[in-house]
């Protein structure tokens, strides 16, 4: 079973009490929970014992972690559906990042919206700008309509057809580098 963290660490946390943010809500973690949960902070990671898995069920059942039974690039995709990534505080310093990583980044920040994997797998599989006329909440109206068509509106189409866009993979991993370079968080 492969599985990714949700949620902020607070400051205050340590390996062995991490107190976790997760909209307005707070929850202290200890012992195997707040190991479990670090693992997979800033990457995906597997489970490995029946222990374990118990252990991630609560983490699940707690809004604290998303899974999938398989570990494979489309139980990666998936699982990112079901996340919120959120820029962070050192988003806008995008020394490092690959180029792809900054167009992603400056989506994330500017969009005026907080966009899905599936949305920013259709803009980078659709090459389309970080134009002004699409950036910023004043044009969240003209960048829903660039995204969304008639037959893609409905629950989970844009979700399905971006599961076999050719970038979907490379986005996917662009993610959780900026994961990892901590420029993003997944809420």
């Amino acid at each position: 079973m492969i599985y990714i963290s949700k949620g902020i660490a607070r400051r205050s946390s340590t390996t062995e009490l991490v107190q976790v943010v997760r909209g307005s809500g707070k929850v202290y973690l200890s012992g195997q929970e707040a190991e479990l949960w670090l693992k997979g902070r800033f990457s995906f990671s597997v489970i490995r014992t029946p222990e374990e898995e118990r252990i991630l069920c609560r983490l699940i059942q707690m809004g604290l972690a998303e899974a999938e039974s398989e570990e494979s690039t489309d139980a990666k995709y998936w699982i990112l559906t079901r996340c919120i990534c959120c820029p962070s505080k050192t988003a806008k310093r995008i020394f490092g990042l690959s180029h792809e990583e900054k167009k992603i980044l400056v989506w994330m920040v500017s969009a005026g919206l907080r966009l899905t994997t599936a949305e920013l797998v259709y803009l980078m599989e659709h090459e389309v700008e970080a134009k002004p006329e699409l950036l910023h909440s004043g044009n969240r109206q003209a960048l829903v309509e660039t995204i969304y068509m008639a037959d893609t509106i409905a629950d989970n189409l844009l979700e399905n057809r971006m599961a076999s866009a050719g970038c979907r993979d490379k986005v996917v991993e662009d993610i959780l580098s900026l994961l990892k370079k901590k420029k993003i968080l997944i809420l």
